[in-house]
């Protein structure tokens, strides 16, 4: 498996002649494109969605860590809800991501709310 960081050309091939990649049992090693079978999604989640969701995980045991990700994998939505005490800054990512969340193409002021339907005025009118 190669890095997510790993120079790609325009046609998504790997362009360096070897490539540092993972290999079975956690072994390290470079290895030509031609060998490399997958590549990470992004460097940056390292992590579950819902595991990402738990404040300070870096500070709390594995086993409590562990734990709590089970715990966010069975959580239901409120029926009203706030926004959290404590925020990891992956809520707005993971909302917006999920494709349910509505928004407005422009910038105005929220008028009328229904179930079906949401009425924004803007400066258009």
């Amino acid at each position: 498996i190669a890095q997510a960081n790993a120079a790609l050309n325009d046609e998504l091939q790997l362009t360096e002649a070897r490539v540092l990649v993972r290999r079975r049992g956690g072994e390290v090693d470079y290895v030509p494109p031609a060998e490399v079978d997958y590549i990470d999604v992004s460097p940056r989640q390292m992590v579950s969605v819902a595991t990402a969701m738990i404040p300070f995980l870096e500070h709390d045991d594995a086993n409590r860590a562990l734990m709590g990700a089970n715990m966010m994998r069975q959580a239901v939505p409120l029926i009203k809800s706030e926004a959290p005490l404590v925020g990891t800054g992956m809520e707005y990512r993971c909302a917006t991501d999920a494709g349910d969340v509505l928004k407005a193409e422009k910038d105005g002021v929220v008028q009328e709310v229904s179930a079906d339907y949401i009425t924004i005025a803007n400066d258009d009118g």
